[in-house]
């Protein structure tokens, strides 16, 4: 097996499968014996009441034997403040107050540099930690991408600037970080795509590919309808657009309900390594 990175992006529209394959590729690499941890956001605001997300994902994980950390703001935010000034009980108090919860929350992209930190940080605390990011949708993605460079060019001097400087070092480090750009096999969707890489591209030269889900050309299907062979059809024009290889794609799954599909999907799951 190729060597893995340290952190896997899963990203893409909404939609496209990213969940399973996130789920399925972390499962994959637990029976490869490595430590591989699925990781999401759970929360986007600094309130102690906010709406969890991803909630049915872990749950999912759970259910597959699969290891998590579920990422909430207000924990990685504490934890960063508490190692910053030495104090637990201080940063603790800190994150309540109202102006620091105004302040994060306004700031568009703050709890993404605060979630990235704390990844970053796990990973290096831990050689053999492997973080597998079910990451948000696409423009969400781009700031999560964005956020230590804008931080950055922000604090011109400082901690902030210190941190975002080590942030953006090991995101470029060889051999630590991927991107995976999961797709549809339709037109529209590759496109999307293909834009969501060159928007990713321009942010920095982060190591970045494209992989299409729920394909049905290159499988063996007796008899076609007319309907089927035009799909077949789209399906092989639209990656052929995107220089998609056929190493490049997972199958359409024909079990249902996400459990039963990422059993079903992880003999393929070595490609995405």
């Amino acid at each position: 097996m190729t060597s893995p990175k340290r952190l896997y992006i899963f990203t893409g529209k909404g939609g496209v499968g990213k969940t399973t394959l996130s789920l399925a590729f972390t499962k994959y690499l637990q029976d490869q014996n490595l430590k591989a941890v699925y990781t999401c956001f759970e929360t986007s605001k600094l309130e102690e009441n906010s709406t969890k997300q991803n909630t049915e994902s872990l749950s999912y994980a759970k259910t597959l034997g699969i290891q998590t950390n579920g990422l909430e703001l207000i924990s990685s935010a504490q934890n960063y403040i508490a190692k910053k000034l030495n104090s637990p009980l201080l940063a603790g108090w800190i994150v309540k107050t109202p102006f620091f919860k105004s302040l994060l929350n306004m700031i568009p992209g703050f709890n993404y540099l605060i979630y990235l930190g704390q990844i970053m940080e796990d990973i290096q605390a831990d050689s053999e930690l492997i973080y597998v990011l079910d990451a948000p949708s696409s423009g969400h993605a781009l700031t999560m991408l964005e956020a230590p460079y804008n931080f950055n060019e922000i604090f011109s001097s400082g901690i902030l600037n210190k941190d975002t400087s080590l942030i953006k070092r090991l995101m470029l480090e060889e051999g630590k970080v991927q991107i995976n750009i999961i797709t549809l096999p339709t037109m529209m969707s590759v496109n999307e795509a293909l834009e969501l890489k060159a928007s990713i591209d321009e942010i920095a030269a982060y190591n970045s590919c494209i992989y299409a889900n729920n394909v049905l050309y290159g499988l063996e299907i007796t008899d076609p309808s007319d309907f089927l062979k035009s799909k077949l059809d789209n399906e092989k024009t639209a990656l052929g657009h995107g220089h998609i290889s056929s190493e490049k794609t997972t199958p359409y799954s024909t079990q249902n309900g996400i459990p039963d599909q990422v059993k079903e999907l992880l003999p393929l799951m070595k490609n995405l390594v």
